[in-house]
């Protein structure tokens, strides 16, 4: 098993350099949206067929070098793949574009020294040697195996930051017969319970939700005023909630995983299609349409990894309609937001306390019907099959994201 993490750094640049940086990021943006528009207009997303009717043109009309040509389309042929696939759906689709794009290097196109602090990039004018601030807690990551980057310019910002992908192998460690089920909510943003109810943990969204209430009524009177002054305070509250809700989703993320020991499970609920599925009041609409709920559950799929902790995903539909005691499923079960009252066993409990605990019992469950077994014992009837999820979606690998 791999770990991967990507470090976000800042690159130092002469005015000459940040003007050749700047010329290679607007031909790479025309390489990238050219093989959009001609993958767009044939509905082709193979890379083969792709370079063959790009390559050539965008050579002849650019001084990229060949490996960021081939770079552009890559990652043109990604976002091809995935917009094609929407529209073969009939969901909402159009022509991939971007103003200002990534560009994707490879030890092909570049060449990095983290102990020297230091950096060699393909440009339009050749190889180009940069200096990089490393901060001292990106040293734990020296020894590490360096892959592909990301170079990005900041037009805000006016900076140009290196995001590097570093991995190496982790031990494997045995698998312990603990799991706790994590349930994500409006009220608390996150729940966390054992089977068993030995671990009980709330995660308050009061504040959170305070502050995210404030930033969009300051949105909504700046909006209104639509002044240059008023739309430059926009895009900087923008950044600032979205550190703000980045921070929140780390500590959250870190604390969950702290309550699992090694070689435990935490188990998620799928959110796929989940704002399609669920019905909210008009007032928590907004509310849930904002959350990024998604981010969350990214942040503790990659701190569990580095711990050894395995993260599963399970179909978590009517955990908050089934009693945790008798398994009995019914609308009426919840009285509201906050309690859980059981129409045939008269159990009570926080409604979101006994979702959570309906999350891990039918990852148990599904285990026992799997035939893999597990040493927890489970309350009577929990692996009655129509209660219990079918489907199991191990995720093993952790993702590039941004570490804190």
């Amino acid at each position: 098993m791999k770990l991967k993490r990507t470090l976000k750094l800042v690159l130092k640049a002469t005015k000459d350099q940040q003007q050749i940086l700047l010329e290679t990021i607007e031909q790479y943006r025309f390489a990238y949206n050219y093989t959009c528009k001609i993958g767009w207009k044939a509905q082709i997303c193979n890379g083969i067929k792709l370079h063959n009717l790009t390559y050539y043109t965008i050579r002849d009309k650019s001084s990229l070098p060949s490996q960021l040509v081939i770079s552009a389309r890559v990652v043109a042929t990604e976002s091809l793949k995935s917009a094609i696939k929407r529209k073969k759906k009939g969901l909402k689709s159009r022509c991939p574009e971007s103003k200002n794009p990534a560009i994707r290097y490879d030890k092909r196109s570049y060449t990095v020294w983290l102990d020297r602090k230091e950096v060699s990039l393909a440009t339009v004018r050749g190889r180009q040697k940069f200096k990089i601030q490393v901060p001292k807690y990106f040293e734990q990551y020296l020894d590490w195996k360096i892959t592909s980057a990301n170079l990005k310019y900041d037009k805000r910002g006016k900076k140009f930051f290196l995001n590097i992908t570093v991995e190496k192998e982790a031990e494997e460690i045995k698998q312990i017969d603990f799991c706790v089920g994590v349930d994500l909510g409006l009220r608390k943003l996150a729940v966390v319970s054992t089977p068993d109810g030995k671990i009980n943990k709330f995660f308050d969204g009061g504040h959170i939700r305070a502050v995210s209430e404030r930033y969009y009524a300051l949105r909504k009177r700046l909006t209104s005023k639509g002044t240059p002054s008023a739309k430059r305070h926009l895009k900087k509250i923008s950044q600032k909630e979205k550190r703000f809700r980045r921070q929140v989703n780390h500590k959250v993320a870190k604390e969950i995983v702290s309550l699992v020991p090694a070689g435990g499970v935490i188990v998620l609920e799928k959110l796929k299609g989940i704002r399609e599925r669920i019905r909210v009041s008009k007032k928590n609409r907004r509310w849930i349409h904002s959350w990024n709920f998604a981010q969350l559950q990214q942040f503790i799929e990659y701190k569990a990894q580095s711990k050894g902790v395995k993260v599963v995903y399970i179909d978590a539909r009517y955990s908050s309609q089934k009693c945790s005691k008798c398994r009995y499923v019914s609308k009426n079960n919840r009285k509201d937001q906050s309690h859980f009252v059981c129409k045939s066993c008269g159990f009570s409990l926080n409604a979101d306390l006994n979702a959570s605990r309906n999350i891990a019992m039918s990852y148990l469950a599904s285990l026992r019907e799997a035939g893999t077994g597990s040493g927890m014992s489970l309350p009577v009837g929990c692996c009655q099959p129509a209660y219990c999820s079918g489907a199991i979606q191990h995720q093993l690998q952790a993702p590039s994201r941004r570490e804190e």
